[in-house]
């Protein structure tokens, strides 16, 4: 059995090393994930303004690395950060139009990338491979919560 767990961490790691990133050059792993985020926020909630602490909560990274991230992101003209005048400790944040293109670019790109990717691959294969997958997450979340209620 030892043997099959490191089988197994093996594969993990090697596709948590796919290197996503490389189909954007032009940006920062941080950058592309904030940014889609950021997307995502605004189509589940169309009419709602994220705020920066909201922001950081949903892509479980502390303020001040979104903080500079977010920055970067305004220099390039992808997003504008408001603070409101009636509490200056929120500031809020939405994409530009240069940056809902990026966005749909980045997509396009994405969805591209996974249908060759997957494309590949035998489609009952895959279908096995998800159901696997998402019966591991189960697994393991209920082994954490087991976990921590022990030490409680």
């Amino acid at each position: 059995m030892e043997e099959i767990y490191g089988e197994f961490f093996d594969a993990m790691n090697q596709i948590r090393k796919i290197r996503i990133g490389d189909l954007f050059p032009e940006m920062t792993k941080a950058d592309c994930m904030t940014l889609m985020a950021i997307n995502h926020y605004n189509r589940m909630k169309e009419g709602d303004i994220l705020k920066v602490s909201e922001l950081a909560e949903k892509i479980h990274t502390k303020p001040s690395a979104v903080s500079r991230t977010l920055k970067n992101l305004e220099e390039q003209g992808l997003i504008t950060r408001t603070v409101n005048q009636a509490d200056r400790r929120n500031t809020y944040v939405t994409l530009s139009e240069y940056g809902r293109e990026a966005c749909e670019k980045m997509e396009h790109t994405m969805s591209e990338f996974a249908e060759a990717v997957l494309s590949r691959m035998d489609k009952e294969d895959l279908k096995r491979l998800v159901t696997y997958l998402n019966e591991l997450h189960q697994v393991a979340i209920e082994e954490i919560e087991l976990r921590k209620n022990r030490r409680e």
